[in-house]
């Protein structure tokens, strides 16, 4: 497909996207140099087309099913998204013309397909982009998981889920959370600069700055002038982008200190390996492993710009032995302490940011709204449950394991920490946690022990996390 403008790069980031089968933001990290070339303006309307037409697929395919004579899973899925990307734009942009709504969406399919394609495409628009205001959607009363489902663009068995686990009111208070556009949140690096100097900093890059309400380091910004990632200020280390929630389960539940060993098993990425180098002072060691070996040098990369020293890395799955080869010895550009001849040691504390759904950042990553099933929750709980119990072997007596996922399904919360607890009792809940704030204690925290945060009520992701602390009273059960 060829790109010209941010038509065409949204129509083949979502394209591609659906077709890999991977998350939103690695397929569009793949057209990094694509989107640089891009006016800020065009740059602007192709994340709004990529991020809206998912957030509103289902109105949108609710609505192109009411004006189109085919039924839309026969349609070429390239046109499909030109549909959806041309309804949204009538729908949901103002400032765009339906009839240029409609022209572009006709030239394009001309394009990418054959004329046949792009009369269809001209008469589905041209009656849906007047016809839309009329029609009714389903009865609120009558039938509320599919009005939720329509007018919400929420998958109809989440949709029903939801209604059955938290009530209609609750329900749809988190659909409308999950569709707005969300801050961007920071982690301030306190190794380089203070939270009211990075504020001040920024102040100059965003028309919006706010201080977070509970984690000390946390800043909210909106609409950044130019890509975070592209700011000096963050190319000199002085922050990384993670979410409250996120932040919270490491400053608060790990609460990780100077001179002490850490494990990170599922390090990703590495921003909660980076929040735990900046707790420790830069002080003491972090072996980080993943099975990922893209996200390792994603993570290393990571770590020196943030200026953090201390961190091991190693790629390797927690499920299978410890064998080291040749192979796992030599990992491209990764140069942070490759060499670990064995995976025996005990440690201080051990985080597993668990495998998840994701269903608790749907409004960060909205194609997961319709890649995700409840084969994956129930597939998903058993290997959080196996991975758990693998972490356990690595904490020493009197050590913190903690639990984290951005989920907010029972299946893969508290049913999982309530089978490790059977299977390891010289495991017990850690209440005795770091209170960073009040407040958490009040809203965040249930009298099990139990974190959670929802995008409806605290401006945050989805997360559920539990601090484990390994009784020295009671015997090893492995």
């Amino acid at each position: 497909m060829i790109i010209e403008n941010a038509r065409y790069l949204a129509l083949t980031v979502l394209s591609e996207n659906e077709k890999a089968n991977i998350p939103l933001d690695r397929t569009i990290d793949k057209y990094t140099d694509k989107f640089a070339l891009l006016s800020k303006r065009d740059r602007a309307l192709a994340n709004a087309l990529i991020y809206g037409v998912l957030r509103f697929r289902g109105k949108l395919d609710w609505i192109i099913s009411r004006f189109s004579t085919r039924k839309i899973n026969t349609l070429e899925p390239t046109v499909v998204y030109l549909l959806r990307m041309g309804l949204f734009q009538i729908i949901f942009l103002d400032k765009i013309p339906i009839s240029a709504a409609v022209n572009t969406s006709v030239e394009m399919a001309k394009k990418i397909s054959n004329k046949g394609a792009a009369g269809f495409v001209n008469a589905v628009l041209r009656k849906a982009g007047t016809g839309y205001s009329n029609l009714s959607p389903p009865d609120l009363n009558k039938d509320p998981a599919l009005f939720i489902a329509i007018e919400k663009s929420m998958p109809l068995w989440l949709a029903k889920r939801w209604i059955k686990r938290f009530g209609l009111n609750k329900t749809l208070q988190l659909c409308d959370s999950i569709n707005e556009i969300p801050f961007i949140t920071i982690r301030t690096n306190s190794l380089k600069i203070s939270r009211e100097d990075l504020a001040q900093k920024l102040e100059n890059e965003a028309a919006s700055v706010l201080l977070t309400k509970y984690e000390e380091n946390g800043i909210s910004i909106a609409k950044p002038l130019i890509a975070v990632n592209e700011m000096e200020i963050f190319k000199k280390g002085y922050f990384h982008v993670q979410d409250e929630a996120a932040q919270i389960v490491t400053s608060m539940l790990l609460d990780p200190q100077p001179g002490e060993t850490l494990l990170d098993v599922c390090a990703g990425l590495g921003g909660k390996t980076g929040h735990m180098g900046q707790l420790m002072e830069n002080k003491g060691r972090i072996i980080a492993i993943d099975i990922d070996i893209n996200k390792l040098q994603h993570l290393e990369t990571g770590m020196k710009r943030l200026g953090i020293s201390i961190v091991s890395i190693q790629k390797r799955d927690i499920l299978k032995p410890a064998i080291i080869t040749s192979k796992e010895e030599s990992l491209g550009n990764l140069s942070l302490n490759r060499r670990i001849s064995s995976f025996t040691e005990l440690y201080d504390r051990v985080l597993l940011d668990a495998p998840c759904t994701g269903l608790g950042v749907l409004r960060r990553n909205p194609d997961s709204k319709w890649a995700r099933s409840y084969r994956d929750i129930k597939r998903l709980s058993q290997k959080q449950k196996t991975m758990l119990l693998k972490a356990a072997k690595h904490v020493k007596l009197n050590g913190v394991l903690v639990y984290s996922v951005c989920s907010c399904e029972p299946e893969e919360n508290e049913n999982v920490i309530n089978y490790f607890l059977e299977k390891r009792p010289d495991f017990m809940i850690n209440h005795n946690i770091k209170p960073i704030h009040n407040d958490l204690y009040k809203t965040m925290i249930s009298d099990d022990g139990f974190f959670r945060t929802y995008p409806d009520h605290y401006n945050m992701d989805g997360f559920f996390a539990v601090s484990l602390k390994r009784n020295k009273d009671q015997k090893e059960t492995y």
